[in-house]
């Protein structure tokens, strides 16, 4: 819960939000009355939201969704069923045009890293099967026009540690990806090295931000007011869609 309403709201999470985010019946810690990215992309003209996954969103933001179908993220020996649940609905919402925010939370590979690891042998095949999963959304980005302005954003909301665990501060748990992924990005980017093979790190980047940046990103990307709590950064690379003179160093 933390780490969601840091992606949402661009906001920090406190130590309570830590403690409640184990009530799983509380309801408290709704962030239903707090402004987010949600709750401005819903108020746009036509703004209807769809969810699938996590049920974790349909606690913080309840009634927020047109159509929704949560899984219980404590069933940690579930790996399969508990992101069908999710892929199930992929084709069909991909072929409205009544929606323009749809959250995926998938669940398999942090049930996955928390019963056997990140070197389970689970592990390759479940990322393959979510490398699927981004394949079939942008062949749909690039093939349907109502989805041409399209943002897929890839991210993690927490990665894991050697034992598959997360809430520490080693880096496997505290750097998790994030992605930002649109054909309209090749009009401002030719593309860089992959940074897989950094010699002083086991993790590689492009970069690295805070999670608090993704909202106002989101914002300005997208058209909508920066959330009112939010404490985070436009990413600045992609201030290069814009040619007001803002441009960055590349």
């Amino acid at each position: 819960m933390p780490r969601v309403k840091a992606i949402t709201t661009g906001s920090i999470p406190s130590f309570l939000d830590v403690i409640l985010n184990f009530a799983e019946a509380d309801t408290s810690s709704s962030l239903g009355n707090q402004d987010s990215w949600l709750v401005q992309l819903k108020a746009k003209p036509g703004g209807k939201l769809i969810m699938y996954g996590d049920d974790t969103w349909l606690k913080l933001f309840p009634e927020m969704f047109s159509r929704s179908d949560g899984t219980s993220s404590f069933f940690v020996s579930d790996f399969t069923e508990v992101d069908n649940n999710v892929t199930r609905h992929i084709a069909g919402e991909l072929l409205n045009d009544d929606w323009n925010g749809m959250v995926m939370h998938f669940l398999g590979l942090d049930h996955i890293g928390h019963k056997t690891g990140p070197r389970s042998p689970y592990m390759i095949p479940k990322q393959s099967e979510m490398d699927g999963i981004v394949q079939q959304v942008y062949k749909a980005i690039e093939d349907k026009s109502h989805l041409r302005s399209t943002l897929l954003v890839l991210c993690g909301d927490h990665g894991m540690n050697d034992a598959g665990n997360h809430g520490g501060s080693a880096e496997g748990e505290t750097s998790p990806a994030l992605v930002f992924i649109s054909p309209k990005l090749r009009t401002i980017w030719d593309g860089a090295e992959c940074p897989i093979n950094t010699p002083n790190s086991r993790f590689g980047y492009y970069r690295t931000i805070e999670q608090s940046d993704i909202a106002p990103t989101l914002a300005g990307l997208l058209g909508f007011p920066v959330p009112l709590n939010n404490l985070g950064l436009f990413i600045p690379e992609l201030l290069h869609f814009w040619d007001d003179g803002l441009l960055c160093p590349a």
